[in-house]
């Protein structure tokens, strides 16, 4: 059996839908549909069943799920292993962050990580929700977190409080500037999709206020700053968000603060390429006065 078959189907399982594999695996649409449906013809078995809410593995799916799941953690556990053994300092690192960080404050690195590393090429995956370090989804994590989970290792970068923010457009145009939470009873709520409702603060945020509280959702905190920004509402921002028009009024309450964790896998901490990214990003990160003056004075 072809391993790469087994990884079409499994994102197909994981992800509900032959557009949501698609994108997962880099691919278009077809390409999916058509080592499906081979796997599907060499194995003599119907694997799902495409129902409304997507596709739904059948019996011998949820069988061949199992299975492949568990060949999966081990084909991927034989790369970690084997990668951990590689000290050159060259090849690529895969880094993921969320927006903020990595146009803020990883872009403007790029250049000098470049001079002094010319072997390394680093693919930064920008997203703000979380990539399986475990899965080799992503070598290195800026992730904020108040835990990093037990397989993962890594350096604490700084804490990052969560404020209620504003634009200065806004606040210009408003009677009185909101000094508490209370205050904002009256001012329009920038709020959050359910997608990245899994942070403590945003979960907090849409369940204190009704839904006829807030103007926009969206699952993007650069989105959010943005609306802000413009002059929508109060958004609610973890405080590394710092730009230009945007004012952080006050720290929420309750207290919202993470870690910002540099983090990577266990078995992956001595591969070369790995170690000396994680060591120069943690450096020019942990002296960014930008971050370190948010993480700090803002709190």
């Amino acid at each position: 059996m072809d391993w790469n078959d087994l990884r079409y189907f499994l994102a197909v399982a994981r992800e509900g839908s032959l557009a949501g594999a698609a994108r997962d695996l880099g691919v278009n649409h077809s390409t999916v549909f058509r080592r499906l449906k081979g796997l599907e013809t060499r194995l003599g078995a119907r694997l799902f069943e495409r129902q409304p809410e997507g596709y739904v593995p059948t019996p011998a799916g949820e069988l061949a799920v199992a299975h492949a799941e568990r060949a999966s953690d081990a084909i991927v556990e034989l790369e970690r292993a084997l990668a951990g053994q590689d000290i050159r300092p060259s090849g690529e690192v895969r880094l993921t962050a969320p927006a903020n960080i990595a146009s803020a404050y990883l872009a403007p690195l790029i250049p000098e990580f470049r001079r002094l590393h010319p072997g390394i090429r680093l693919d930064i995956a920008v997203s703000d929700t979380d990539y399986d370090l475990s899965r080799r989804e992503a070598d290195l994590a800026l992730r904020a977190t108040p835990n990093p989970p037990d397989h993962l290792v890594g350096r604490r970068l700084c804490d990052v409080p969560w404020m209620v923010c504003a634009g200065a457009r806004y606040l210009d145009e408003q009677a009185a500037r909101p000094g508490t939470m209370g205050d904002l009873a009256v001012h329009p709520l920038i709020g959050a999709d359910r997608r990245i409702r899994r942070v403590a603060a945003l979960n907090w945020l849409m369940s204190a206020y009704p839904p006829g509280a807030f103007v926009a959702t969206c699952d993007s905190l650069n989105t959010m700053a943005a609306m802000a920004i413009a002059g929508a509402g109060i958004a609610f921002l973890p405080a590394d968000q710092v730009r230009e028009g945007l004012v952080h009024l006050f720290p929420m309450d309750p207290v919202f603060s993470v870690g910002l964790w540099l983090l990577t896998h266990r078995d992956l901490r001595g591969v070369g390429r790995i170690r000396a990214t994680s060591d120069f990003l943690f450096a020019r990160l942990r002296s960014d006065p930008r971050l370190q003056k948010s993480a700090v004075t803002q709190a």
